[in-house]
């Protein structure tokens, strides 16, 4: 087995979650869901983790680690679970005391280790024969949609002239990439068959291949439609079930290696479990599949999935504790725009009046460790995003040494 294949085995069996000790509710909350009193002190904590999938002959060895280093720890009746909170460096020092334990302790170790290490800066995605990079600022995937059914009523089926101009005028206000879709997937939406999907996006595809000074990524399911959009330059597949629908999507993407990937996670039609624990799960699912495949994690970007299988609370949830996802150390893209949620807060707004509410979203989950996020509204969201990435990010020069406008009275 190699190792990249091992690692994500022990990364999807730990399942280990960031849960931001400064927010004293969510570390209560990790706690209770374990069945335990949440009387675990962290006045001294500035990290805390949540964990699963421990073994009975794991729990002293972990225990006598945690001890020795000065951090807390719960678990819960069965001792599957755990919730470790302390300085960050304790926290990295029982990773270290794990590993060199050996087995079977050594595969805990290690997940902890990469998911306490799985922060920014992330390294340059490449997709075809460019690359996307992260850190300097949000990247923004505009939405082309090659149907006619869209739920936000922007659907262009069969003018392939008005979507190729939509497109580019993405592209001019600022969008990094362009996604495009053949398939609706709405909430009650019917599924079309691959030669439909062809039959609504490879036109586009090949008027817009050579034409576009940024990477095009399809927005589909299947492996048959994938195949053939990247044949016609598709550089990202976009897929709603992480390759954990068509058995085939996988092969297709492992012979296409300068091909990227979102993996998204999709709760339709599973087990209902605790949000982010599963929605964490699945995506690391995702990441075994790819490394049982050949594609190296260096090639995907994960999705957390808002909207798909989740409901109105779980999405605002979803977004709230967005950044306990850090720790499976992949780029995070949201796609929130114009959804329906929002048109629920907003007493039943619908999707044109929905640009408020898809940037603040955006503007959260920025400040949570987004780094793509994929909207309709490219100049508003972009606009928007270039003042939140001067505060989370980084002041511009421009700004930084502006003298003050005036004296005020």
């Amino acid at each position: 087995m190699s190792s990249a294949i091992a690692a994500a085995e022990a990364a999807l069996r730990y399942n280990v979650r960031p849960l931001m000790a400064r927010a004293p509710e969510r570390l209560r909350g990790a706690v209770l869901e374990l069945g335990v009193d949440a009387a675990l002190a962290v006045a001294a904590a500035d990290h805390a983790v949540a964990l699963e999938g421990l073994a009975p002959d794991q729990a002293p060895g972990l225990e006598r680690a945690t001890r020795a280093g000065g951090v807390r720890m719960v678990t819960g009746p069965d001792g599957r679970r755990a919730v470790l909170a302390g300085p960050a460096a304790s926290l990295a020092g029982v990773a270290t005391r794990l590993v060199g334990e050996g087995p079977p302790l050594d595969d805990l170790g290690g997940a902890l280790a990469a998911a306490l290490a799985a922060g920014r800066p992330r390294h340059p995605l490449r997709c075809g024969d460019r690359s996307l990079r992260f850190g300097a600022r949000t990247l923004i995937m505009g939405v082309v949609n090659a149907t006619p059914d869209s739920f936000s009523g922007d659907g262009l089926a069969g003018d392939v002239a008005a979507a190729v101009a939509l497109a580019e005028r993405q592209v001019a206000e600022g969008a990094d990439l362009i996604d495009i879709g053949g398939e609706s997937t709405r909430p009650g939406s019917d599924p079309v068959d691959a030669a439909t999907e062809l039959r609504r996006v490879m036109p586009l595809l090949e008027a817009l291949a050579g034409r576009l000074p940024v990477p095009i990524s399809v927005d589909t399911r299947k492996a048959e439609v994938a195949r053939a959009a990247i044949a016609s330059g598709a550089a990202m597949v976009n897929d709603i079930w992480g390759l954990r629908g068509d058995p085939g999507m996988a092969s297709v993407l492992a012979a296409a290696p300068g091909v990227a990937l979102v993996a998204m996670h999709n709760r339709r039609g599973s087990p209902e479990g605790e949000l982010l624990a599963e929605v964490g799960r699945g995506l690391r699912e995702s990441l075994l599949i790819a490394a049982r495949h050949g594609i190296g994690a260096d090639r995907v970007v994960v999705d957390p999935g808002f909207g798909f299988g989740k409901t109105p609370g779980q999405n605002l949830e979803l977004v709230q504790r967005l950044g306990e996802l850090d720790g499976i150390g992949r780029p995070l893209l949201l796609g929130a725009s114009r959804k329906s949620t929002i048109g629920l807060v907003l007493g039943g707004a619908p999707p044109e009046l929905r640009l408020e509410g898809t940037l603040a979203l955006c503007v959260i989950a920025v400040a949570a460790g987004a780094e793509i996020v994929r909207v309709h509204d490219v100049a508003e969201v972009r606009r928007g995003l270039r003042v939140a990435d001067a505060v989370l990010r980084e002041i511009p020069e421009a700004v930084r040494s502006a003298r003050a406008p005036g004296r005020t009275g």
